[in-house]
């Protein structure tokens, strides 16, 4: 597998990606979100890679711990996602970790402090909070003035074809550095343990038992997500197996199941998604002075006005939503066709399935013929409860005022040299957990955000307060060539504006550019460049 991915490529085992996340401020309160956009590179030729197909990202508190992940979707070497910043998270120097499975293999990560401040919990003149932000002194002069509240058109002058991302937000007096800076220094590989997610997700692991071949044993997986995703593979003679995984089809989070066709195995070890350690941030302080302070709380009240026009921010969601199978015979449950016990619903309600009983133990068949050249005998269905495989016994224990739907694929179902005699699959209304026998591991994938080249500018509106910060996020935009023309509009709130163009050339140059705008009430005319 790895040999074809590299052909592909024309690159060698050594090939090396690096990371640069911009994002669109590094100075955020809490209940907002941490907009970023990724920068994934070769290592030698300084080009965006397409190597990898899934970034993964991490924030990490003071003391190393991570307090928040998530996965975001890369085409050709880009990508861009957000993470919500908790309100009961404590003011401080976060760092915002970021890397692919590819680059976990010589321990290699990106890093960007990030300045969280929670002015919930109280915000005091002489308090200290973790971290060394550079201080943003305002003694710029003869810099563009505009209005508040006005549209701009702004020419930013002329730079080569290249992928950019876009930032234009209120400067703030604390914040930390965010230009890319294409590391030059290759590091040994230490391993080629995990394999490079080219297309897909990869879910990789390893299985023992106390004696006997490890070679040849068959697992499955199973991926309970906004649509069902079932694959199965071989160990090889040391008990390693890798099989893959569609993320667009996994919501923002899914949950898998993996399991082993052999009783005798004791054990199976999953390679972790993420980094398992992270250093604690160095022990350096900055005190927090008037002027700050003064600061963080109009900020504060700004934030709460405007989001009272906007709604609330609320962070990812974690729950997984019933799917429906393709060609699926799908029956709700209600008060009529609802029966004293699963078995009787089974019995009454759905023709393609029967049940029955031998030395105590239930077992229940899919109805349908196999196809041509296919012989049916010893061939079971593919049994699920809220997407995981279960027994049949695990399915007829239920209480029926539990479930919600059952669905019946009455035809042979392929998972590639496996053929169930079709699929039962029941869902629940989730409202309590399930006791089940279900074999093997159970573990919930970290929430991915398919690949999004969406921007975000204000559009004016009178009835909007207009306390917006934040003027324009364009976290991938291609540019061909020539003049950046920047169209945006500016709030109601007045100082000093920042743009911030950063991005990687087509010939793999670093491009940072930094710009200084001013909004004031006093300007008598507009600008319009």
């Amino acid at each position: 597998m790895s040999i074809i991915l590299f052909n592909l490529h024309g690159q060698s085992s050594d090939y090396q990606e690096e990371v640069h996340l911009a994002v669109n401020t590094t100075n955020i309160l809490v209940g907002e979100s941490l907009s970023f956009s990724a920068f994934v590179y070769s290592n030698a030729t300084k080009n965006v890679s397409a190597l990898s197909s899934i970034l993964y990202i991490e924030l990490v508190d003071e003391s190393g711990r991570s307090v928040s992940k998530t996965k975001i979707g890369l085409r050709k070497g880009r990508g861009a996602g957000n993470m919500y910043i908790d309100p009961d998270w404590m003011s401080g120097t976060y760092r915002i970790r970021a890397y692919t499975r590819w680059m976990m293999n010589y321990e290699s990560f990106y890093e960007q402090k990030v300045l969280i401040l929670n002015p919930y919990s109280g915000i005091t003149v002489g308090e200290s909070i973790s971290g060394d932000p550079i201080r943003f002194e305002d003694t710029m002069d003869g810099l563009t003035v505009y209005q508040p509240a006005q549209d701009v058109s702004l020419n930013i002058g002329s730079l080569e074809p290249s992928t950019l991302s876009i930032a234009i937000t209120k400067a703030t007096k604390l914040y930390y550095p965010n230009e890319i800076e294409l590391n030059n220094k290759g590091v040994e590989m230490r391993s080629f343990e995990k394999l490079p997610e080219y297309r897909y997700g990869l879910v990789q692991g390893k299985i023992s038992k106390p004696s006997g071949e490890l070679n040849q044993l068959r697992v499955n997986m199973i991926i309970k997500g906004s649509s069902m995703q079932v694959a199965t593979t071989k160990t090889d003679k040391y008990g390693r197996f890798w099989m893959s995984y569609n993320p667009d089809y996994c919501a923002r989070s899914a949950e898998v199941q993996v399991y082993v066709e052999d009783d005798s195995v004791s054990q199976i070890i999953l390679v972790n998604e993420y980094y398992e350690n992270h250093t604690p941030l160095d022990s350096v302080y900055t005190a927090i002075d008037s002027i700050i302070a003064k600061e963080i709380i109009e900020r504060s009240i700004h934030s709460q006005v405007q989001r009272a026009y906007e709604g609330v921010e609320k962070p990812i969601s974690n729950d997984v939503k019933n799917y429906t199978l393709p060609s699926a015979e799908v029956y709700y449950l209600d008060d009529f066709r609802r029966f004293s016990s699963v078995r009787d619903t089974f019995i009454e309600l759905i023709k393609y399935v029967g049940v029955s009983k031998s030395e105590g133990n239930y077992r229940m068949n899919v109805r349908c013929a196999p196809p041509d050249g296919l012989l049916s005998a010893n061939k079971s269905p593919l049994i699920l409860l809220d997407g995981l495989e279960v027994s049949s016994q695990d399915i007829l224990s239920q209480s029926p005022n539990e479930i919600e739907k059952i669905e019946i694929v009455p035809e042979y179902y392929f998972v590639n040299d496996i053929a169930y005699k079709g699929v039962i699959s029941v869902h629940t209304f989730g409202r309590k957990d399930l006791e089940t026998r279900t074999r093997g591991l159970k573990f919930p994938i970290a929430n991915y955000q398919p690949y999004s080249d969406d921007s975000n500018t204000i559009l004016l509106n009178e009835n909007h307060p207009h306390y917006e910060s934040d003027l324009l996020w364009n976290p991938i935009y291609k540019h061909a060539g020539g003049l950046v023309i920047l169209d945006f509009a500016t709030s109601r709130l007045t100082g000093t504006y920042k743009i911030s163009i950063s991005g990687i050339s087509n010939t793999g140059r670093a491009i940072n550019l930094t710009r200084y705008f001013k909004v004031s009430d006093s300007v008598a005319t507009n600008n319009s460049n």
